[in-house]
């Protein structure tokens, strides 16, 4: 039998058939769908242009007819993209700037355009005739309005008379378009229980707020009712949402006029109206409340929890959100309003928006801060090339995972976002769950290095489960080719190799400190030869960048393979940003250093301090409270030290950093290897133009070189001696550089030996020889460092000046055991490298009675005399000793490479003074070990050629003593007390009977009477000469009695009028002044009696070597006291003219009535001495 192709039942022909009436319901329901409600999409022929109004509608009524609220596929779909599009206007508010939806009104009253528009009147006419026709049937009235919304030119749904809302026919799914968290746009098919709770009690509020809308869209009602029997029992969520509708809004079932005003009252409490009058049937449409969304985000589980008062204090504070993160099922991280789902993946397209309140929740419709992993690493890393030291640094609490793996540190690849939130102690020890909030792991990943930065974040699921918490990492690998783009696809960063290092002085932390200083050492060579690596400075974690840290540039790569820069940083840091640019000045890499500083209080002790700052050597003693006196030294070992470096280890990459650290800084510890007494030089970078610089800075555009004469100084530094008495235009700057880093290095004791800045005292000494503007100048850069550096306002309380030549009297005096003259006269001579200064104390005075001061003292011996070019290369006897030793260095090139290179740069200057200093310090050299082989003094005191230049050297300073004091007729002295650098030369000399001898026999002859037996000594320190005056110093200043004597030496200097000041002329003139000296004819009587003093003199020297048989007692050789009785007087005129000449290209304009402060009698000596004895004595 043929298949019969109809409609319905109602005819077995195979013709045309007349029926009675339009197609009923009852009809309708009979035709059979041929796909089974298979097919999801509606037939095209439906000849209606309401036919989608029509479709949902009865979509809404075939489910509610299911108790499982289940029916075909395209009645399943029609519901669900209606419930979206409901969702869609339900958020409009907060998704049309997001998706850039438009909503377009079209309105009844628009069809009379049509229908007067020729073109289209039949399209007018024809809406016209269905709109009468089914005006019933879809709820149409004539002013009416029907609202679209529009994504880019495509309609995606609008309001329906019928149901609401509805879908545009064939929707397809939109995945850009969230219309509730992890759900996208006509994706999944939902019904009404299974969305947001909100969102649901919305719906039920407008039909129970509305009650006509229950008849007018009678199977949506129904819908929703059978959706509110659903919710009893799929869970207990969804059954507090609906007791929570049953008392917040009321039964959906009733329509009473009671439960519509509440209703009403929680639509308008808990909903706002869409704006512009959007509407359904004339019953107006409300969206969601922007601030109930934010309180709900703001609950989230994944709301950070900052450690921070201020981040902790924001009203919005971020959600954190984790990629691949798995939660538990029995305890999950709720999100929004639901609890999280696994399968959410985080992009890079939702986080490339850098301002997190402008971010969408991904899997969201909503604005909402958030943050995730990219917020917190940074995209490169910079490894180095050691360990870093942690106990001074974070190292990240790195681990390595596996074996074939280096020990090597990275820099931490921390954007700002982590100090937003949380302290430097949280990143450095702070633990979530018990596992560190940051660490790295090294490992390898399929061969390749890799490291693993992971961050553990405390979120507001922490607070209910401690071990609930927020996991952020990166991977990074080493780059290749010097490729750093971020990989997008397997989320790696790139690392690189960068070789540096800095230090940092001091290593502590106080509330009052506030001058750092960084050196960054720079050895990236090769491929990165290039590239530049700069500091950046940040307090508050990397809230607060430090502006512009003065900054030096000193050593050269191109020059040195190695660069170095130093900051000067004004206030405390947290953290040290390492940059890296390229030739362009774009940034390649960064990473961050966090210093691991221990806060502490400020110390209470009192420190006294005193600076002794010589011609050749400059000391430094300090004084605790009521201790005794010590030399300034810091070793701590501990975290708070002198200087922290950020390697740790001793390998040979590191030893290079160590070099130019001692070479342009300063070494990690001061005491026995480096330290005081220091050679009283600079070493600057030879770059610097020191006429044109403003300033020049310590500790950047030089330093104190502590291995000065120990180590080279290295290339493209330029050492600067003479700093006391130059008179280069530059060397007031290089004074106060000098003395800056005094200060610096004072400042570092007292802060990490428990000392109260507020209550330091520092004492400084100048020689009588030195101009009253010259002590001023430098009272007030003591002043200006100790505002600076110290932070307190200098006063005569904690700023003193003390004479050079009274302070040694003041440590023999504290001394009993070694000083037995307190009830007699005493000289006190302090011989330093420039000046000599004699002070007389009569018996039991605390005052001195006599002060002098001349330039007769070491370089008399050990310098190139007056002439301006130096001569240490044609100095008999520095040519004979320079080769000696540089036969024992080349004995054991090995062992003495690096004194015999320190040997060529001083030898290559030629400054005698110079050389002879280094050959002095051989024998402490850390190399030498106290070899005797290498004492210069040893092998002076054996050289029985020269040995007579130190006893006429020496019996010169104690004849004129001696006359002076007894032209001052003063008593011959009980003791003569020896101090200062250049009071060595008396170990050359002889034994302390020896020097006992000589100098009692020089006053008896002077004094013309006898000592009694026993009677008189020399006293001197031979360990330490040069602490002398210091120690001195600080026992004379340490009670309100020695301060005020002290005080009383310095008025009565200062006053030209004084009388302890003496300028003994060694002639019968009481005076001589400058105008003396310009006249020629008193030059020349002058001179004349000068040379004749010099003269009688030299004669009773040759006499006094017989007397005293110095051949015999003293070894020297016999020869040696020919020549000098040959040579000694020669050529003295010149030599006097010619040291007098010399001393006034040093001097200042002089009023000519000054009288001269200098003792012309040493002129000629000094002359005598280095071109008649040490050039013929060989």
């Amino acid at each position: 039998m043929d298949n019969v192709l109809s409609y319905n039942r109602k005819s077995n022909g195979e013709d045309w058939f007349s029926l009675t009436g339009q197609y009923n319901e009852d009809d309708i329901k009979a035709i059979k769908d041929p796909n089974g409600g298979l097919a999801e999409h509606p037939k095209t022929a439906i000849p209606s242009p309401f036919a989608q109004l029509d479709l949902v509608k009865n979509a809404f009524e075939h489910i509610a007819k299911d108790p499982r609220l289940l029916g075909s596929r395209m009645d399943m779909r029609l519901v669900s993209q209606a419930l979206d599009i409901a969702q869609v206007f339900y958020n409009f508010d907060e998704m049309k700037s997001m998706y850039a939806l438009q909503l377009v009104e079209w309105n009844m009253k628009h069809i009379q355009m049509l229908l007067d528009s020729p073109d289209h009147r039949l399209l007018g006419e024809t809406l016209q005739m269905f709109i009468n026709r089914d005006a019933t049937a879809y709820n149409f009235s004539q002013d009416m309005s029907i609202y679209f919304i529009m994504y880019g030119n495509q309609v995606i749904g609008s309001t329906s008379p019928a149901s609401l809302f509805m879908a545009s026919p064939n929707a397809n799914c939109i995945e850009q378009i969230q219309v509730e968290q992890g759900k996208v746009l006509f994706g999944e098919w939902r019904n009404l229980w299974e969305r947001n709770p909100k969102f649901v009690k919305y719906v039920y509020a407008m039909f129970t707020a509305f009650p006509e809308l229950k008849r007018m869209c009678s199977e949506v009602n129904n819908y929703l009712i059978e959706n509110f029997k659903m919710m009893e029992g799929v869970g207990s969520d969804y059954v507090r949402t609906r007791n929570e509708i049953i008392t917040e809004i009321g039964n959906p079932e009733t329509a009473d006029q009671e439960s519509a005003m509440k209703a009403r009252e929680y639509l308008n409490r808990n909903y706002m109206p869409i704006e512009n009058g959007v509407n359904v049937l004339g019953f107006p449409l409300y969206r969601c409340r922007q601030e109930d969304v934010t309180n709900a985000i703001a609950e989230s589980d994944f709301v950070i929890v900052p450690s921070l008062p201020e981040a902790m204090a924001e009203t919005r504070k971020p959600l954190v959100l984790q990629n691949n993160l798995n939660t538990l099922a029995s305890d999950p991280f709720i999100y929004v309003t639901y609890p999280w789902d696994n399968s959410t993946v985080i992009t890079p397209d939702m986080y490339r928006e850098q301002d997190i309140n402008k971010r969408v929740l991904p899997a969201t419709t909503h604005l909402y801060p958030w943050l995730t992993d990219d917020d917190f690493f940074l995209p490169t890393m910079i490894k180095l090339d050691f360990p870093i030291d942690a106990d001074c640094f974070f190292d990240g609490n790195i681990k390595s995972v596996g074996r074939d793996v280096d020990e090597n540190s990275f820099l931490l690849p921390l954007k700002p976002t982590f100090f937003k939130y949380f302290t430097m102690k949280d990143l450095m020890t702070g633990t979530v769950a018990g596992q560190p909030v940051f660490e790295m792991q090294h490992l390898r990943i399929g061969g390749q290095e890799a490291v693993k930065a992971i961050l553990r974040i405390r979120v507001r699921k922490t607070e209910k489960n401690p071990y609930s918490f927020v996991t952020l990492q990166r991977t990074y690998v080493e780059a290749v080719n010097g490729d750093m783009t971020y990989d997008t696809t397997n989320n790696y960063g790139k690392f690189v190799s960068i070789p540096f290092a800095i230090a940092m002085f001091p290593f502590a932390r106080r509330a009052d400190f506030n001058r750092y200083h960084v050196q960054l050492i720079d050895r990236a060579l090769g491929n990165l030869a290039a590239r530049d690596i700069s500091l950046e400075f940040y307090r508050n974690g990397l809230h607060e960048r430090i502006a512009e840290p003065l900054t030096r540039r000193r050593s050269l790569k191109h020059i040195k393979n190695m660069g170095s820069a130093f900051y000067t940083i004004p206030t405390d840091f947290d953290i040290v940003n390492v940059v890296v640019t390229d030739d362009r000045g774009q940034r390649i890499t960064e990473g961050l250093i966090a210093p691991q500083w221990i806060e502490n209080e400020c110390g209470t002790s009192a420190f006294t301090f005193a600076v002794d700052f010589g011609t050749t050597n400059t000391h430094v003693e300090s004084m605790r409270d009521e201790q005794l006196p010590q030399p300034l030294k810091i070793e701590n070992e501990n975290r708070e030290k002198l200087v922290a470096t950020l390697y740790n280890g001793s390998d040979q990459s590191k030893y290079l950093f160590e070099i130019v650290m001692r070479q342009e800084f300063i070494p990690k510890v001061l005491g026995t290897d480096y330290g005081f007494p220091q050679r009283t030089v600079l070493s600057e970078c030879e770059r610097l133009d020191t006429m044109r610089a403003d300033c020049i800075e310590a500790l950047g555009d030089a330093n104190i070189p502590f291995i000065y004469e120990k180590e080279s100084v290295g290339i493209g530094n330029r050492i600067i001696a003479n700093l006391k008495w130059s008179t280069h235009p530059a060397n007031k700057k290089r004074i106060s550089c000098y003395l800056t880093e005094l200060a610096l290095i004072i400042r570092a004791k007292v802060l990490l030996d428990g000392g109260d800045m507020r209550k330091t005292r520092l004492v400084w000494f100048y020689p009588l020889s030195m101009q009253q503007g010259n002590i001023e100048n430098i009272k007030r850069t003591w002043g200006q460092i100790m505002k600076s550096i110290f932070g307190i306002e200098a006063t005569d309380e904690n700023l003193i000046r003390m004479p050079e030549s009274i302070a040694p009297y003041y440590f023999y005096k504290a001394h009993p055991d070694r000083f037995k003259a307190a009830a007699s006269t005493v000289a006190s001579i302090d011989i330093g490298g420039g000046t000599s200064d004699v002070a007389v104390f009569e018996e039991n005075s605390a005052s001195p009675t006599l002060l002098t001061s001349f330039r007769f003292a070491a370089n008399s011996i050990f310098g190139d005399a007056y002439s301006d070019i130096p001569q240490g290369d044609t100095n008999p006897m520095l040519r004979k000793y320079v080769e000696y030793f540089k036969s024992m260095f080349d004995n054991d090139e090995d062992k003495y490479g690096e004194l015999n290179g320190i040997l060529d740069d001083i030898t290559e200057k030629r400054k005698s003074e110079d050389i002879n200093a280094f050959l002095f310090s051989v024998e402490n050299n850390k190399a030498t070990k106290n070899n005797p082989v290498f004492s210069y003094n040893e092998l002076l005191n054996t050289d029985s050629a020269r040995k007579l230049i130190f006893i006429y050297f020496y019996v010169t300073l104690i004849y004129y003593v001696a006359k002076m004091m007894k032209k001052k007729n003063l008593q011959k002295p009980r003791n003569v007390m020896f101090s200062g650098t250049g009071s060595k030369v008396l170990d050359i000399v002889g034994s302390q009977e020896e020097l006992n001898m000589l100098t009692q026999t020089v006053f008896e002859e002077i004094y013309g009477e006898k000592y009694d037996a026993g009677a008189f000594s020399v006293v001197k320190e031979k360990d330490k000469p040069k602490q002398i005056t210091c120690q001195g110093g600080l026992y004379q200043i340490r009670d309100r009695i020695g301060m005020e004597q002290v005080k009383e030496v310095n008025d009565e200097l200062s006053d030209y009028d004084n009388t302890i000041r003496t300028n003994f002329t060694m002639t019968n003139r009481e005076r001589i002044t400058y105008a003396d000296m310009e006249d020629a004819a008193k030059r020349q009587a002058i001179v004349a009696e000068i040379v004749e003093e010099v003269r009688r003199y030299n004669k009773f020297f040759s006499d006094f070597c017989d007397r005293i048989h110095v051949t015999d007692r003293f070894l020297v050789d016999v020869k040696s006291i020919n020549i000098f009785r040959e040579t000694i007087n020669r050529d003295l005129e010149h030599h006097l003219v010619q040291g007098w000449e010399a001393a006034q290209k040093n001097k200042e304009e002089k009023n000519e009535n000054d009288e001269i402060a200098d003792k012309l009698f040493f002129y000629p000596i000094v002359g005598s001495i280095r071109y008649n004895l040490i050039e013929n004595l060989e």
